[in-house]
């Protein structure tokens, strides 16, 4: 083995182990929910990692394959110049290398396009492993050139075959619109929709109640559709929208540990002041945070930003006056019981409607599948 192949076979062992390392981590974030650095809520990492396109099938991670694709392709580089490895072993072993480096490169452009066009937010992360999958694939082909392999194009559309398989199947499978699904039949306490902002009909004769967090992207995607969808299920139907707040610093009902919302317990605070002291410019504060683009890159407004603009919109007194309004304690005992008593299983997570007792996490990628999830709501038994 020449030097130059012998280098570019060590590049390939330490790439190939920082992607498997990144792929691990991936998983376990996919499986336990634990958070990582840069991708905290309202962050595009975040709507990546959270989104439906994570998973095959809805419960196998595409970390764990990344994970199983990486370790094969690891192992193969180690062993094939192993003493006790023998010429068809060999063979074999570049075979699986070509195979394997051809469906890493088919499946980084199915993921890279699903963030593109689909989820339209791009994870550092995912994207990293993406462009080093990549790089070791040409690095590979190179390799396997100059030990005169044969049948290089063959192997590595092989691979690109199994990448498009696997997107074939990712993309029949997964629904346009999901639901974790709930029910509890205890005695649940609502705050009063006469003191909310609700979207559509305020007379409606089925009143949803949305749970969400300011900070939430998923929350924003679905506040961004909601108009849209509550108008085609007409005036029988309306979505209270009552603001939460999924950090510890007001809400006890949040686990232990790094707190990704901070912060959204005053946000919950200073949007609704907005509300209560003058409805007809809360509508300008609400789209001034969430942003009308669905497809836009968006971060959610600090604390200090949302507090400024409340003042511009309403005055410094008039928010300070609304703030200290006692209605704001009870409004978080109401909200913060109401996210406790619906928290069952696996069903923990915002936004969430509720009706009736029965509850949905919904996610949509469109108004018109997020009409549906709604509707199946208020049709409950």
């Amino acid at each position: 083995m020449g030097r130059d192949t012998g280098t570019l076979r060590k590049t390939m062992v330490v790439l190939t182990a920082i992607v498997l390392l990144l792929s691990v981590i991936l998983c376990i974030h996919s499986i336990s929910g634990h958070g990582l650095i840069g991708c905290t809520q309202g962050t595009s990492c975040n709507q990546v990692l959270g989104s439906k396109w994570s998973f095959l099938f809805g419960i196998i991670p595409v970390s764990a394959l990344a994970t199983g694709a990486y370790l094969t392709l690891l192992a193969c580089i180690l062993l094939i110049h192993s003493d006790n490895t023998g010429e068809q072993e060999k063979a074999f072993l570049y075979k699986a290398i070509l195979i394997v480096c051809g469906a890493v490169t088919g499946s980084a452009t199915w993921f890279i396009y699903l963030q593109y066009s689909m989820i339209h937010a791009f994870c550092p992360y995912c994207m990293t492993a993406h462009v080093l999958g990549i790089g070791i694939s040409v690095l590979t082909v190179i390799w396997c050139a100059r030990q005169k392999t044969g049948r290089i194009t063959l192997n590595i559309f092989a691979g690109i075959l199994l990448a498009v398989i696997l997107a074939v199947v990712q993309f029949l499978t997964t629904p346009r619109s999901l639901a974790e699904r709930g029910f509890t039949d205890e005695q649940l306490r609502y705050p009063n929709p006469a003191e909310m902002p609700i979207e559509g009909n305020p007379y409606a004769k089925h009143l949803i109640t949305l749970l969400f967090d300011w900070q939430c992207s998923h929350c924003r995607r679905l506040h961004l559709q909601l108009p849209d969808a509550v108008s085609q299920l007409g005036d029988s139907i309306a979505v209270v929208c009552c603001p939460m707040s999924m950090s510890r610093e007001c809400n006890p009902h949040i686990p232990q540990g790094i707190d990704r919302f901070r912060g959204s317990c005053q946000l919950m605070r200073t949007g609704l002041a907005v509300w209560r002291t003058d409805r007809s410019r809360y509508a300008e504060y609400e789209q001034w945070f969430m942003g009308t683009d669905i497809n836009q890159a968006w971060h959610p407004r600090t604390v200090d930003e949302a507090t400024s603009k409340a003042q511009e919109l309403i005055g410094p007194e008039a928010l300070d006056a609304a703030l200290r309004d006692r209605w704001f304690d009870k409004y978080t005992d109401i909200v913060n019981e109401l996210f406790g008593r619906t928290s069952r299983g696996t069903v923990a997570a915002i936004p969430r409607l509720i009706y009736n007792g029965h509850i949905i996490i919904p996610e949509a990628d469109t108004p018109s599948d997020l009409a549906d999830l709604i509707l199946s709501l208020c049709t409950s038994e």
